[in-house]
């Protein structure tokens, strides 16, 4: 009878170890999902900050065509990438021709950069053709030297 009571009693406690290491492995699959991804210490932080801040001034400084890494097939295309509101290639004329554009369009020059009110005018000369585009945005030196020799890919 003695060795019944300790089989019976080794068979409970295993049974309760059984029970404690079956619940002890489905609490640890339930756990909560931790985040994604890596943890940063401070100055980790403020390190990506800066480069964040570097990556858009580069954007700024960077001229439309350089980021998108090829030269625009049409004019279509060089007006959507410049956001220009008007363009003129020879007779053919994309968008809404402001007025008092005339007398910019006149002027004997093979580059001008021009402000018509609030509105910048780029006319560039090259090789027989005359290109003509209005935008509201200020081209830099870089961009504004892509319009001269996109001429000379269309």
């Amino acid at each position: 009878m003695y060795l019944q009571i300790v089989e019976l009693s080794l068979l409970v406690a295993a049974v309760a170890v059984l029970a404690l290491i079956i619940f002890l492995v489905s609490r640890r699959g339930s756990s909560p999902p931790q985040e994604v991804g890596a943890r940063y210490t401070p100055g980790e932080q403020e390190i990506l900050r800066q480069l964040g801040e570097m990556k858009e001034r580069v954007d700024k400084m960077i001229p439309p065509y350089g980021r998108v890494g090829y030269i625009p097939s049409s004019v279509e295309e060089l007006k959507e990438l410049l956001g220009f509101t008007y363009v003129k290639l020879g007779e053919r004329e994309l968008g809404e021709r402001p007025s008092g554009l005339e007398k910019i369009e006149e002027l004997d020059a093979d580059f001008l950069q021009a402000r018509l009110g609030e509105l910048y005018v780029y006319v560039v000369r090259r090789g027989g053709k005359k290109f003509v585009a209005v935008g509201n945005q200020y081209l830099d030196y870089l961009t504004a030297r892509f319009l001269i020799e996109f001429l000379d890919y269309i």
